[in-house]
């Protein structure tokens, strides 16, 4: 479905049920309620509707994120074996490959989000993530920290999905970082060149969309309550950030959380407006780190590769 900026004349305008009823008589009284419900019917779906800012636009342009109501724990899912190996892994072809997924340490960095949450209150959440291997899996290791019945996790399998790199897929992740924050400082639709093998190229705007479909539909459905929200990568949590700060979303990559990292949505919000953001260190494997990681992969043999360019190349001198 395409962003929804009109509506049917007869929907949009309120005087239109007006003019029937000067006429009388059922038939008519009919056609205006039949008409009632579907212009209902259309406003609840409304929030699930796409909402794109144009390029360069601040995010605020959408008031949706000016009034949600449930509150929101950003959780970046822990390190995984890909980043560990200091290579992107992008292709949801992937996803859903358990290998892919958390490091020992990334682990730890989930039980340690945990525990810090649990510290603040955030004991009884539902909790939201991308089905791929990595969000599932940290969603696993805080479902079962904080005691999280199965019914309150729910997974999602398009709108919380990692942002697809095209070409940059299997290449230096320290490197295509670095491009990526180049090219969305220029324009939120930019994206990396496409892939030969279908790895998805997506822009700021394509990944806004898909999670404010999710956002939309908890607020929408709950209305209410603590919502863990694991995106199926870093870049999912930080639009989602920029878009409730109200800053442009060109400049998403200040609220670019480490591995594992978390915010409180409604406390950050407080601290960007007030002046207090301070942005979080990243981590930056030394070489030595990134062979290790990579020797790693060597040794899970290919299970862990595919058809696609993510993998296909371990060696150090072509930095794939």
């Amino acid at each position: 479905a395409g962003p929804a900026t009109h509506m049917p004349h007869a929907l949009a305008t309120p005087s239109a049920p007006l003019k029937l009823l000067a006429g009388g008589g059922l038939a008519q009284a009919q056609v205006i309620r039949r008409q009632a419900c579907l212009r209902a019917l259309l406003l609840h779906a409304l929030p699930l509707a796409t909402l794109r800012p144009s390029p360069g636009v601040a995010a605020s342009v959408d008031p949706f994120f000016d009034r949600l109501r449930a509150r929101y724990i950003l959780l970046r899912p822990g390190e995984t074996t890909f980043e560990a190996a200091g290579m992107v892994d992008s292709n949801p072809i992937n996803k859903q490959a358990a290998l892919r997924g958390l490091t020992e340490q990334g682990r730890e960095q989930v039980r340690a989000a945990a525990e810090a949450l649990a510290a603040r209150g955030v004991t009884s959440p539902v909790i939201f993530y991308d089905n791929g291997a990595r969000a599932s899996q940290t969603a696993d290791i805080l479902a079962n920290s904080l005691s999280v019945p199965r019914r309150d996790v729910e997974p999602e399998f398009r709108w919380l999905e990692a942002r697809g790199l095209g070409a940059l897929d299997g290449t230096d992740l320290q490197a295509a970082t670095e491009y990526l924050h180049r090219i969305d400082a220029a324009d939120v639709e930019s994206a990396a060149e496409e892939a030969e093998d279908g790895t998805p190229s997506d822009s700021v705007n394509d990944v806004f969309g898909r999670m404010r479909n999710t956002i939309a539909k908890i607020e929408t459905s709950y209305g209410g309550g603590d919502f863990v929200i694991i995106g199926g990568d870093a870049a999912v949590l930080s639009v989602f950030a920029a878009a409730a700060c109200g800053t442009d979303l060109r400049d998403h990559g200040r609220f670019t959380l480490p591995p594992g990292g978390w915010y409180d949505l409604r406390q950050l919000v407080a601290d960007y407006k007030a002046g207090r953001f301070e942005e979080a260190p990243l981590p930056a494997p030394s070489a030595e780190e990134v062979t290790r990681g990579r020797e790693a992969l060597r040794e899970m043999g290919p299970r862990i590769f595919s058809d696609t360019a993510a993998g296909s190349c371990l060696c150090c001198s072509c930095k794939r």
